[in-house]
């Protein structure tokens, strides 16, 4: 099945997936009404699966070839087995993600971008997808160049892609979970109490918890938070309404003047 499909197909699942685990066991009551922000998410949702998409079929095709110059591939002259080179290659394309989120907090021209994704006053699975094109342009060039660099497999990217997009789906699901699952998914992987915190509108916890898959990036690099004043508040209160963030102003917003 081609990447677009497996994508997709994986997106779909999660997505109706926990939409149902979130009419069944929601963790909080929706905070603001659902359908303006499902129509937003879903846009962005669309219109970036096709860019995702196009980038990392360009990557899969050029790592087959191995036709860029520039090309180093330290990771193609280890000899160790499959399932462990495609462990290392998944957490190499975390550990750069988890960067590029810092990174997306802590410069202004990409804050802009990024404020789109926290703009969200609820958090539901639809969240995880509520992405400017922005953003996902910069984090699309830049996992390109790492997998190119690097000599990343066509199967190692195709293998993150798809359980980056699963992790992300997980984490923003307004699902209840027991209090032991939760605790035992803190110390290695990255559950939804973890990016609740992340959502939060006090800027300290904003400015925390911004691991994707695991935790442990979070842990050595200090920027893990246990817990935020409260885990039914999202979104930032600088910004209008959510009312007023309809697909279209939402796309406008990273060139309008906001405060931090």
């Amino acid at each position: 099945m081609p990447l677009e499909g497996l994508r997709l197909a994986s997106f779909l699942v999660g997505l109706f997936t926990l939409l149902s685990w979130e009419l069944t066991a929601p963790h909080h009551a929706p905070t603001v009404p659902r359908a303006r922000r499902w129509v937003a998410n879903l846009v962005f949702a669309a219109t970036n699966g096709i860019v995702v998409s196009a980038v990392c079929f360009v990557c899969y095709v050029i790592a087959e070839r191995g036709s860029v110059p520039w090309r180093l591939g330290p990771l193609q002259q280890l000899v160790m087995p499959l399932w462990l080179r495609l462990t290392g290659e998944v957490l190499v394309l975390d550990l750069l993600v988890y960067f590029l989120h810092r990174a997306y907090h802590g410069y202004p021209l990409l804050w802009r971008f990024h404020l789109v994704h926290h703009s969200d006053r609820d958090l539901d699975v639809t969240s995880a997808s509520r992405f400017h094109l922005g953003e996902v342009t910069i984090s699309g060039a830049a996992k390109f160049g790492t997998v190119q660099l690097l000599g990343i497999s066509p199967t190692g990217l195709i293998g993150f892609e798809i359980v980056m997009l699963a992790a992300a789906q997980l984490q923003h699901a307004n699902i209840r979970l027991p209090n032991a699952v939760e605790s035992s998914l803190w110390l290695a992987f990255v559950p939804p109490a973890m990016h609740r915190v992340h959502h939060h509108p006090l800027r300290a916890a904003t400015d925390s918890n911004f691991g994707t898959l695991v935790s442990f990036w979070d842990r050595l690099f200090g920027t893990l938070r246990p817990a935020a004043p409260s885990d039914r508040e999202f979104g930032l209160p600088t910004l209008p309404d959510e009312r007023a963030l309809g697909p279209l102003r939402l796309f406008l917003l990273p060139f309008r003047r906001t405060r931090r």
